[in-house]
């Protein structure tokens, strides 16, 4: 019975140590670990707090003894979490809750979970949202992310070999087979293809540029948004109003950021109760980005309106 009890033991210790990838409490360590220890980074952008999908990947696929079998020696594990809890969030200091949805922002991650994969370099290589039902489907997914890191990195040794026109096609080629998001942090590499292909004929010319740009106007919208934040008075609503016009009339705006000016602007007309322009300015942002990460609010806004305040305004003949 003794033996029996410390065989289980035994099989129960290595059962829990083999539950999980090993987690680092910020970036900058876990790419110190990932370097040291020959692995890349599992970045998880998450709400640890309210969002079930992210608890769900955590706790029954990134936890389970499938996915540490299959991927436990490759990966470094980091959250970046936003959580609701006004204790929780109080704990964040502004400068790393700007750091965090800067982060979600550029990758482009419509809602949580979603996964950055990178190597221990920082460079990421793919990005996947959300949970899957099993262990395995999402495992399939990581796998399909790493084989996006080999055809890069195939293409990257090729490149070494090459100069001019030649190893400009290879840089691209190494580029191109990474979702956007991903690539246009490989500054490096995007202004070396710019060198080697002056006449742009591989399209590369605005990829640095518009990443920059997206940040740019990332930044000068959360200011205005800003400025007329608990402005709640009619004066103070048709100023926003007016603010908000004036940042959507700019030429070059990224559709998203354009969505979220939209959409703010929506939210403004609400406030004042002039449901009809509330209702164009959602319906407007909708269509610019309909999957993007704020698409489900603005979708919800525009559904209800037209179930239940459309039909009360026709009916009163406004």
């Amino acid at each position: 019975m003794k033996i029996k009890t410390m065989i289980l033991g035994a099989l129960m210790a290595l059962s829990c140590s083999a539950v999980a990838l090993p987690e680092a409490e910020t970036m900058e360590a876990a790419l110190v670990q990932a370097k040291a220890e020959k692995r890349d980074v599992f970045v998880d952008f998450t709400g640890t707090d309210w969002c079930t999908a992210c608890i769900y990947l955590r706790t029954k696929i990134v936890e389970s003894a499938e996915f540490e079998e299959a991927l436990g020696k490759d990966f470094v594990l980091v959250s970046v979490d936003f959580p609701r809890s006004p204790d929780l969030v109080a704990k964040i200091p502004d400068e790393e809750k700007e750091r965090r949805e800067n982060l979600l922002a550029s990758y482009r991650i419509e809602g949580l979970p979603g996964v950055v994969l990178m190597d221990a370099d920082g460079n990421p290589y793919d990005i996947i949202a959300g949970a899957r039902p099993t262990p395995a489907e999402y495992i399939a997914l990581v796998k399909a992310g790493q084989a996006k890191k080999a055809a890069r990195d195939a293409a990257l040794q090729k490149a070494a070999s090459l100069t001019g026109t030649e190893r400009a096609k290879a840089l691209a080629e190494a580029l191109k087979v990474l979702p956007e998001p991903c690539r246009d942090k490989y500054v490096g590499i995007i202004n070396e293809i710019k060198q080697l292909d002056p006449d742009n004929t591989l399209g590369f010319a605005e990829l640095g540029s518009e990443a920059a740009r997206r940040v740019q106007q990332q930044a000068e919208l959360r200011a205005l948004m800003a400025s007329f934040s608990n402005k709640l008075t009619p004066a103070d609503l048709h100023d926003s109003i007016v603010k908000l016009d004036a940042f959507l009339a700019r030429e070059n705006l990224d559709p998203e950021i354009r969505q979220a000016a939209l959409s703010a602007k929506g939210d403004s007309y609400a406030l004042l109760h002039e449901y009809r322009k509330m209702y164009a300015c959602y319906k407007e942002a909708l269509e610019i980005a309909p999957n993007s990460r704020a698409a489900r609010r603005i979708r919800g806004n525009v559904e209800n309106f037209e179930k239940y305040v459309l039909p009360e305004l026709e009916k009163q003949g406004k």
